[in-house]
């Protein structure tokens, strides 16, 4: 049975590495459906953290072959407990003199932050797990969006391990 699960990859930060990475899940039947990428706290190498779906003897085998691949330094797929996951999206609302106040109320409930306010627009920023984003996003389609930008899962191990 198919489940979603984040993965993280610690690797040196090379040219192509990524693609590399990308194209062993693609080969692998593995749909990947959010990726965030970006710096770590060791010089030279890169923090991935992919959101994909599959099942667990898949990705046992999955998670063997990207340690194959030079460069790679960890992977760790991450437990269902004990992790802190947290995605921002940036939202753009139409929103004219009438709304305004009212949408920005929705967000201050949300602990957004507005970003830009247009002459009929707001844009906001909300940053959380993806229950609270897909709430937000619930209560917004009252007001007409107008476009919306996510990032990947970010997701970090709680307490001292990685």
């Amino acid at each position: 049975m198919n489940k979603t699960y984040e993965i993280l990859i610690i690797t040196k930060n090379t040219n192509g590495i990524v693609a590399r990475i990308m194209s062993l899940f693609n080969r692998r039947g593995y749909f990947v459906k959010k990726m965030t990428a970006g710096m770590t706290n060791i010089p030279d190498h890169a923090r991935l953290t992919l959101t994909v779906e599959g099942d667990e003897v898949s990705l046992d085998q999955i998670q063997k072959q990207v340690y194959k691949i030079i460069d790679v330094v960890k992977v760790k797929v991450f437990p269902a407990e004990g992790v802190i996951r947290r995605e921002l999206m940036l939202i753009k609302v139409r929103a004219n003199s009438e709304t305004r106040s009212q949408i920005i109320q929705i967000a201050d409930i949300y602990r957004g932050n507005v970003l830009d306010i247009g002459p009929d627009s707001l844009v906001i920023s909300i940053t959380g797990n993806e229950e609270k984003l897909k709430g937000f996003i619930l209560m917004m389609d009252n007001f007409e969006i107008l476009e919306i930008a996510k990032t990947g899962v970010l997701a970090m191990s709680r307490g001292e391990k990685m």
